[in-house]
């Protein structure tokens, strides 16, 4: 009876491990690796390291395309884990390349046929890949037309922000996206996406890619493309869009330590020329939906804030190219939410026209 036991439990062992080499094999008779950290800091890869990084793809994108809500972000965390974050600093150029070559045809159909959770899965690794077709992925999924859910969008415009980082990135692409980026936004018609999309912007306008990666012409552009979508947000505003306020206010932050950080005097009298026009229209927008505004309380307070930061952005960039502004410092929260229009309209006769000034045509 032993033997026959014994003999039993090496014939159901066998057949485990050849369930489980099926199950996992997925390029010929290659076992997908736990990792590809081994393969990832190589310069050359060998037929073998194209495999394992074949088999690698083809079992955990099938679990993203496939796997339940359990098995899709383990597949997230997997495919991201050689190229993103501290330990994708390691991954060469070489493997980054090879392995998005494998990868982006499979993200490339669940983007297309998947569902949202799992598309949004897919622009998130997308987002890790540094390379130029990771780019091209997602600057087809930008606008409605192309992506119809506003989620998706919102993953989508947020996964281009490390790619903007990675020196494997050429800067004729990065320019594409960010020109295609800036011309989506305008139309956006989705506050999240919109937030999104204009916090990705930022990040270009701040870039830190070097002379080599293109840095000031990103930046320029970024920039072009930022003060013209806040024109249209303004405009949007004015027109009765009060979620904008949702996404003006928080980015004046953005725009304040742009300018800041700056220390080029052609790229502060750039910004100071094509910001301040698109803020001094903000007074003339709330003035114009004054009762819609000041009737919530959390939009009156968005306003208020708004105006704070745009005036303090018009006064530091205005000075800078006129050496003469001042500022009473009015706290325009405090008069939304008090129902007081004298400071705004005080606000906008000394500011309202300032775009039109001789020094920012």
């Amino acid at each position: 009876m032993q033997p026959f036991c014994a003999l039993f439990n090496r014939i159901l062992t066998l057949a485990t491990v050849i369930l489980v080499a099926s199950t996992l094999a997925t390029a010929g008779d290659v076992i997908a690796p736990t990792s590809l950290a081994s393969v990832a800091k190589k310069n050359v890869l060998s037929p073998a390291d194209e495999a394992a990084i074949a088999a690698f793809v083809e079992l955990h994108a099938g679990q993203l395309e496939q796997g339940d809500a359990a098995a899709r972000p383990k597949a997230r965390l997997k495919l991201m884990a050689d190229v993103y974050g501290l330990t994708g600093r390691r991954a060469t150029p070489m493997f980054r390349e090879l392995y998005a070559q494998e990868l982006i045809p499979r993200l490339k159909i669940i983007l297309a046929e998947g569902t949202a959770p799992r598309r949004i899965s897919a622009a998130q690794v997308a987002g890790g890949l540094g390379t130029d077709s990771a780019v091209s992925l997602l600057s087809r999924h930008l606008t409605p037309s192309q992506e119809s859910n506003d989620a998706v969008r919102v993953w989508t415009a947020a996964s281009l922000r490390p790619l903007i980082a990675q020196a494997n990135v050429t800067p004729t692409r990065l320019n594409r996206v960010i020109r295609n980026l800036g011309q989506a936004a305008l139309t956006e018609p989705a506050w999240p996406v919109l937030r999104q999309q204009l916090e990705t912007i930022a990040a270009a306008s701040s870039n830190q890619r070097g002379d080599d990666g293109g840095q000031v012409s990103l930046m320029d552009l970024a920039r072009a493309q930022q003060a013209a979508v806040v024109t249209r947000i303004v405009e949007r505003l004015k027109n009765g869009d009060l979620d904008m306020l949702l996404v003006l206010e928080p980015h004046m932050r953005r725009v304040q330590e742009q300018f800041l950080d700056q220390d080029d005097a052609d790229a502060l009298k750039a910004q100071a020329r094509g910001t301040v026009p698109a803020l001094s229209g903000l007074y003339d927008a709330v003035l114009t939906n004054w009762d819609a505004i000041v009737a919530n309380d959390q939009s009156a307070r968005l306003a208020g804030r708004s105006l704070q930061k745009a005036e303090v952005m018009i006064v530091l960039m205005d000075n800078y190219l006129t050496d003469q502004s001042q500022s009473s410092a009015p706290q325009y929260e405090n008069a939304l939410t008090s129902l007081n229009r004298a400071p705004v309209e005080a606000g906008k006769a000394k500011w309202g026209d300032i775009g039109n000034g001789r020094v920012y045509q």
